[in-house]
């Protein structure tokens, strides 16, 4: 057995292990229930079309695309014969991170009263942020460790957030 896989028995659940104590934190700290009164948005984005939307409207299509995530994102790269089993298990790993990170990363550009309010919408756009994370995993699988694959999701989901909702958000 090489040198270096024992040492990523330690290395990587550790970095885990600290990530997820730091997002358990943050959340505990910064995050708050939206109440449903402004439809998931504070009241300067009144004019917007999907804040009109009930969220319980929109919460099929937060189905459909969670399923999309975690199970069809999972299970497309299990075509690998060496990564099948994997693929799985990292997708299902870093999708679970990556919402995490996703709202907290979404919510700390715009929060309200200092709070991160967690809506449906927001919910939905963590779920995307992640597609991203996801698309990139299938390109690098078997060439990266799970170390590289998790600070890669960090690197690119604040990236995402800050570039790509930051600029749909101007745009209103």
């Amino acid at each position: 057995m090489p040198a270096y896989s024992t040492n990523m028995r330690l290395k990587f659940p550790i970095l885990a292990l600290t990530l997820e104590i730091i997002t358990i934190i943050l959340f505990a700290v910064f995050v708050d229930y939206d109440d449903g009164k402004h439809g998931g948005h504070g009241a300067h984005n009144t004019t917007h079309h999907e804040e009109k939307k009930d969220p319980l409207t929109l919460y099929p299509m937060f189905q459909d695309v969670h399923v999309m995530i975690f199970i069809g994102f999972g299970f497309l790269m299990t075509f690998l014969k060496r990564y099948g089993f994997s693929s799985v298990g990292l997708n299902l790993l870093l999708a679970a991170f990556a919402l995490q990170w996703g709202l907290i990363m979404q919510g700390l550009w715009h929060l309200d009263d200092g709070k991160i309010k967690v809506s449906i919408f927001k919910m939905i756009n963590a779920d995307f942020s992640t597609a991203t994370v996801l698309i990139s995993f299938g390109a690098v699988l078997g060439k990266t460790s799970p170390v590289q694959l998790l600070i890669m999701t960090i690197l690119e989901i604040t990236i995402f957030n800050q570039c790509i909702l930051a600029s749909r958000v101007s745009q209103r």
